[in-house]
């Protein structure tokens, strides 16, 4: 089934006349295009039609004709609601969904004000179609993640003494655009040191130096879709307390990605990895969820963490990045992009991950 099938048939299902997409999320979904603007009517029967204006009116003809949308030009002298209210009206709806997790409450307002049909919210129904990724999708990631990973194989022989984290993450986001990227899929995180102990620190002037630890959470996006890794390594020298961190959370890695399969509750996905910092000592210092789900956004539903009871199904990508973070001194997280299959997860990632001393 299509990914334009798939949607009318849950207009079917809710008993409405249309669905409308404005998110843009929602939008490269059902188009598989990014660089479009403009609205999106699904009906039951499987017809799509895209609406836009002049400014993207040839891609939207070359891109989206072919895979059966119907486009039309909104003229500059019409309002959108405008537009859209002939649009309905021409059509018979009556009844349309709309994106409550998408529109704000005073876009839904006007939205309601204006055409002055019955809405029925979609609910968290076209994030669940997104959530398990077909073959084409997972190819998309893959080709993110490899432009991340060439990136940082790039980068790391530049470090040096004295570079700063600024600088550091700066040629990082640059070796991904020239890699391909089209963007860093969120802020880069590269960190020096004691900022290491900051899950979601932002690089700053800390200057590298020896005996720190050097922490990456970065991702490049490939026609939408996100990548998302990390790695820690050491710059020249490292203490045992350093190796046995890091070692520990490898462990809890690898046995998160040991049980992880189709049906296994989020929850236990977490407490996999949990349990294992936990017999070595350092359960305090284990602050965050074990994962996301990764796809057009970075961070998607559902998550691995102690508190979903959601079980994990075919195609979702999960992230699995436990980590150990004592404030002060340093941090470890390894982080890798899991398929879940009914047996043992593909993994994305191929970046390695053993204990790295650089220059060391």
């Amino acid at each position: 089934m299509n990914r334009i099938e798939a949607l009318a048939a849950v207009v079917r299902e809710e008993g409405c006349d249309a669905l409308l997409l404005t998110g843009e999320v929602n939008l490269i979904y059902v188009t598989k295009a990014t660089a479009l603007e403009g609205q999106c009517l699904i009906f039951p029967d499987g017809r799509a039609v895209f609406v836009t204006d002049g400014r993207y009116i040839e891609n939207a003809e070359q891109q989206l004709i072919p895979l059966g949308f119907e486009v039309i030009t909104r003229p500059q002298t019409t309002s959108l609601y405008e537009f859209l209210q002939t649009l309905l009206r021409e059509n018979g709806i009556q009844k349309l969904m709309y994106e409550d997790d998408v529109l704000t409450v005073d876009e839904f307002a006007v939205m309601r004000e204006l055409l002055g049909i019955s809405f029925q919210p979609v609910r968290k129904k076209v994030r669940s179609l997104r959530a398990n990724k077909s073959e084409e999708e997972i190819a998309c990631i893959i080709r993110a993640q490899r432009i991340a990973e060439t990136a940082l194989e790039r980068l790391l022989p530049e470090l040096h003494t004295g570079i700063t984290e600024r600088e550091a993450a700066a040629r990082l986001n640059y070796y991904m655009a020239l890699g391909g990227s089209e963007k860093p899929s969120f802020d880069t995180i590269l960190l020096f040191g004691e900022n290491t102990s900051k899950p979601h620190g932002v690089p700053g002037d800390r200057a590298l130096q020896e005996g720190d630890f050097i922490l990456a959470d970065f991702g490049a996006v490939y026609q939408g879709y996100h990548s998302d890794m990390t790695r820690t390594v050491a710059y020249k020298s490292a203490t045992d307390e350093m190796r046995k961190v890091y070692e520990t959370v490898l462990a809890a890695q690898a046995a998160a990605q040991a049980a992880a399969r189709e049906n296994m509750l989020c929850s236990d996905m977490h407490n996999a990895a949990a349990e294992v910092i936990a017999a070595a000592g350092y359960g305090q210092y284990f602050t965050h969820a074990l994962g996301h789900s990764v796809g057009l956004e970075i961070h998607e539903s559902p998550v691995a963490s102690p508190r979903c009871n959601t079980p994990l199904t075919r195609g979702i990508v999960m992230t699995d990045e436990p980590g150990i973070y004592m404030a002060g001194k340093f941090g470890v997280r390894i982080e890798d992009m899991l398929v879940i299959t009914d047996d043992a997860p593909r993994n994305l990632t191929l970046f390695p991950k053993e204990f790295t001393v650089l220059g060391g």
